[in-house]
């Protein structure tokens, strides 16, 4: 009797234990809704959906590099200290590619930085690595 009562609660424990790795997993899960959920828009029938990349880069274009250093220097040739990340694709998307949206060149825009093509302040301002003489 004693060894079936040892089972049972050795049983209970671990189903306790499986029961706290579920409830754990479920609230990570739940975080991940969330989040999808924030960056999800509406479809044509209201729904829901996640957001899409806009076009591909348009034929004839130049490197992506070259198109954020040429609205850079243009926006410092403006008198402008230089521009942030979402200025960057707007000058981008009216000059080059309509419809860019930041998920597409973002993210090798901040490469250039960490490589030391681009240069970005604490305000999150870019400017080319040397400037340019007006």
């Amino acid at each position: 009797m004693n060894a079936d009562l040892k089972g049972i609660q050795e049983r209970r424990r671990k189903i306790a234990e499986e029961v706290a790795r579920l409830q754990a997993e479920d609230k990570e899960l739940e975080i991940a809704l969330r989040v999808f959920g924030r960056y999800a828009s509406k479809g044509e029938n209201g729904e829901r959906e996640p957001d899409r990349l806009g076009p591909p880069r348009p034929e004839g274009t130049p490197s992506l590099f070259e198109m954020t250093d040429t609205v850079i220097k243009a926006a410092i040739a403006a008198g402008k200290p230089g521009l942030t990340g979402r200025e960057i694709v707007a000058e981008i998307g009216k000059r080059y590619w309509p419809g860019v949206k930041p998920a597409q060149i973002l993210p090798p825009i901040y490469g250039f930085t960490k490589r030391g093509r681009l240069r970005k302040n604490s305000n999150g301002i870019f400017k080319p690595t040397h400037e340019t003489a007006a």
